[in-house]
């Protein structure tokens, strides 16, 4: 029975293959050849049989090479990877009944065929559009790495041009328009559109920091099968990560931007120290960070750096003031004891090295203390160092703040004021 079931799998397969022709040429070959062998055919019915079978194997032969040739028309893999997007895009959108756009800022296409989608949308076309998400700055700063160059810069802006742009284009139709934002930098960008006759998706691959336009671009029709259902179903994944636009109060209040304090500077902040040519620091009285690292500031003004120091007057109602708001200690004496000292320690600095040391007393309770290495933006480690003297709560939250950061001139020149207004102190 096995031998039965088994002799009946192989019949099975055999019937099934692509390549049965070729089974039966081999079985009759065979079949022929015994017979000849046997001499129970004679060689008249041998020659019809050969011819036959080499008919047979020409046939065969033929439908291959139409295969080859169906093979070939389709094209290389190299073919599909475009340089340009293709030239009938704009067309085929304009006619679509559904479109789905995607990308980073889409300023181009919404722009440039604002007209088509009005007229679209009018007769009852469905148009989707999904963008980055102009509140999310880190996003947008992200994204902006895959724009090419002369396009990153203003991107926030660039956005929200395109949604406002999009905002009264839905107004003025009242038609079937979508829109939404994306909290991640879409992986493609698509143009996914239907029609009545024919569907088509256009893929473009992001590139870092492109010199052009970014690439390759690749173009599939419904009739390709499995790539176009590929990108097209990609296409509605992004689409439904996507959130509403205008964001919801609470999606919004979500999305502004939030400070980033820290424990610690850790060891950044003398790395800093340590490469500075210019120096400028805040503080009520700087006791620990001189006395800690006073070896390092004599380095320093022996090597020319330039040094500003800004203290609170030690004999001003200043000082109570700060001395309230320690969360241990609350000792206006203590407060000016260390203030003091500080002023004696620099004031050994300017004897011993000679160097650029200038030191001056504010009346003002300062409310944060700055360390500003190369001020300005002149070396590659410029950057604020800056930590909030809090109200008799345990902890002071710090942050860094570098030239590029929008709220670096803000802290910079409130400290450049104080300093300005502030009484030299003779070393």
């Amino acid at each position: 029975m096995s031998f039965v079931r088994a002799l009946g799998r192989g019949v099975q397969r055999v019937l099934t293959s692509d390549n049965l022709d070729l089974w039966l040429l081999t079985g009759a070959a065979g079949v022929f050849t015994v017979l000849g062998i046997v001499d129970v055919a004679d060689m008249a019915v041998l020659s019809s049989a050969i011819l036959a079978l080499l008919a047979v194997l020409a046939f065969a032969q033929i439908r291959s090479r139409r295969l080859v040739a169906e093979m070939a028309g389709k094209g290389r893999p190299a073919d599909v990877l475009l340089r340009d997007f293709p030239e009938d895009l704009a067309r085929r959108r304009a006619e679509a009944d559904d479109v789905l756009l995607i990308g980073i800022a889409m300023a181009r296409t919404v722009q440039g065929s604002r007209d088509d989608f009005h007229r679209a949308l009018v007769r009852g076309a469905r148009l989707r559009v999904l963008v980055v998400d102009p509140n999310e700055q880190a996003l947008v700063e992200q994204a902006a790495m895959n724009r090419p160059v002369g396009r990153a810069a203003l991107l926030s802006q660039r956005i929200l041009s395109t949604l406002e742009e999009l905002d009264e284009l839905k107004a003025s139709t009242q038609g079937n328009l979508e829109i939404r934002v994306a909290q991640f930098v879409p992986p493609i960008g698509v143009n996914l559109i239907r029609s009545r006759g024919s569907s088509t998706v256009t893929v473009q691959q992001p590139e870092l920091r492109p010199a052009s336009e970014p690439g390759p671009i690749m173009h599939f029709a419904e009739s390709d099968g499995g790539w176009f259902t590929f990108y097209a179903q990609q296409a509605e994944r992004l689409w439904e990560a996507g959130t509403a636009w205008p964001p919801p109060p609470s999606r919004r209040l979500q999305a502004m931007a939030r400070p980033q304090f820290a424990q610690s500077f850790g060891p950044e902040l003398m790395n800093s120290i340590k490469a500075a040519n210019d120096l400028f620091i805040t503080g009520v009285a700087r006791n620990t960070l001189l006395t800690e690292n006073y070896n390092e500031f004599e380095r320093r003004l022996r090597h020319g750096c330039t040094i500003r120091m800004l203290l609170i007057e030690p004999s001003s109602s200043a000082v109570g003031i700060a001395a309230e708001r320690y969360y241990a200690e609350r000792s206006p004496a203590s407060a000016r004891a260390r203030i003091e000292q500080s002023l004696r320690l620099l004031a050994e600095l300017a004897a011993s090295t000679g160097g650029s040391l200038e030191v001056r007393l504010t009346n003002h309770p300062i409310p944060l203390g700055v360390v500003a290495v190369d001020p300005g933006g002149q070396t590659e480690y410029s950057a604020l160092f800056v930590e909030y003297y809090t109200f008799q709560a345990e902890g002071e939250p710090k942050f860094v703040l570098q030239p590029a950061d929008t709220w670096y001139p803000q802290f910079l020149e409130e400290a450049e004021i104080l300093w300005r207004a502030a009484k030299p102190v003779q070393l």
